[in-house]
């Protein structure tokens, strides 16, 4: 029996301690038919040990809930982009790149596409030896976790424009949460920051932030709680902005009186 618990702690020392991190740089990439047609993905593994990683296309539908759902069938986008690597080996502290070119058939329809950019993890070697286990008296324990990161790719066909409003703000007992539902018409995506501000004297000042709140073409609006990281006083005014990235077309600035 202790020999089975030393070699399940043993196991468990090496999945804590020897970690796979990757770095990916940029979060999202943009590309559109008449200016932006390629990307470069900056890749830096900032784990401990060396790993392997697949890259692919995947398809997903944002849910209001800001969750998002796998799609099954041939991507929205990736038949329009060629990329390579396909897969890549790191050593800690190594880097390379990825780079993705648009290759757009005449006749595209105008619109928004969207799909993810997968790097999947894939062990290097057997977890176990096949002739050591055969020969092992003792219970052996497995143990992977394996990294999987998905960045959004955008290509964007034609001249496309949206609104975006916020609907409204309900600031929740406590005064440390405020819920904000964004609502967006047209036909390209919305993303960006949310602010609550308070004002005093006649200026605004930043009491609590949502970075990279995203609305997709699939829904036509969504709900986000920001955190307070100060206190609220009753007769303290605060307003919601909304700021759009600016790299979306005629990016959008919008505020709400919350109070």
């Amino acid at each position: 029996m202790k020999r089975i618990l030393l070699g399940c702690l043993s196991l468990f020392m090496l999945a804590t301690h020897s970690q796979a991190s990757l770095l990916v740089t940029p979060t999202r990439a943009e590309l559109d038919s008449s200016r932006q047609k390629s990307a470069i993905f900056s890749l830096v593994n900032k784990g401990n040990v060396t790993s392997r990683f697949n890259i692919y296309f995947q398809d997903k539908q944002q849910l209001p809930s800001g969750d998002y759902v796998s799609l099954e069938g041939k991507g929205k986008l990736s038949q329009f982009v060629r990329y390579s690597p396909r897969r890549i080996t790191l050593e800690p502290e190594e880097g390379t790149r990825v780079r993705l070119a648009l290759r757009l058939p005449r006749g595209t329809a105008q619109g928004e596409y969207r799909s993810y950019l997968v790097f999947s993890q894939i062990p290097l070697t057997e977890a176990l030896d096949s002739a050591a286990t055969e020969n092992a008296k003792d219970l052996s324990l497995s143990i992977s976790a394996m990294l999987r990161i998905s960045v959004p790719v955008v290509l964007r066909v034609g001249e496309l424009d949206s609104e975006v409003f916020i609907e409204k703000g309900d600031l929740t007992q406590g005064n440390g949460n405020v819920a904000v539902t964004l609502k967006r018409t047209g036909d390209r995506s919305s993303y960006g920051d949310i602010e609550v501000l308070r004002e005093t004297n006649g200026e605004k000042q930043t009491v609590g932030s949502f970075k990279n709140a995203a609305l997709y073409t699939e829904i036509e609006q969504r709900t986000f709680n920001v955190s307070l990281d100060q206190m609220i006083e009753p007769s303290d005014r605060l307003w919601v902005r909304y700021s759009e990235n600016e790299h979306l077309p005629n990016p959008k600035v919008v505020e709400y009186a919350l109070r």
